[in-house]
């Protein structure tokens, strides 16, 4: 090796070894599930106007939307909604589907279609297998009638987080 080829040398290494390091954390960063990028999320920016008017609307038909997560059988989860219009009155008939998603596993997202049951709620049995929150991204149309409205219900809430009478919690 001719004599002053160390720096030119060492400062290759040391290139070589930030792009490989780069690319190893590309690598083992892509298939994690808790990293999501929206998806189609120009056509959302672009479309932002339609989408404010519509949670425009959603907002004047003031429905309100309450959750009750329960244990199915086999491991899976049922979710329940309460649909109520601005008089208190459940919401009859409307068709209910969504988007299911772990905040911690963003990535994972799960497609969710409520069915009505005799006590006027809409349910629907989904594999919420993690604790933690949850966010649902509801569309609910009945006729002409179209209301949007994301809401999130936490799971398996761990005893040492519950409120206490001697802490005086929350």
């Amino acid at each position: 090796m001719k004599k002053g080829m160390g720096w030119p040398i060492g400062i290759a290494a040391i290139l070589l070894a930030t792009v490989a390091s780069n690319v190893a954390v590309i690598l083992i960063t892509k298939d994690d599930p808790s990293f999501a990028v929206e998806p189609d999320y120009y056509r959302k920016a672009v479309e932002w106007d339609s989408t404010a008017a519509q949670r425009a609307r959603s907002d004047a038909l003031a429905w309100q939307v309450a959750a009750r997560v329960e244990p199915a059988s086999g491991g899976a989860t049922r979710l329940s909604l309460q649909l109520t219009d601005a008089s208190g009155a459940v919401v009859q008939g409307a068709s209910l589907a969504g988007s299911l998603l772990h905040i911690a596993r963003a990535a994972d997202v799960q497609a969710v279609t409520f069915a009505q049951v005799p006590d006027g709620a809409y349910e629907a049995t989904v594999p919420m297998t993690r604790d933690g929150v949850w966010e649902l991204r509801l569309t609910a149309d009945r006729g002409d009638e179209h209301f949007v409205h994301t809401l999130r219900v936490e799971t398996g809430l761990p005893a040492a987080s519950l409120p206490t009478p001697e802490l005086g919690g929350p």
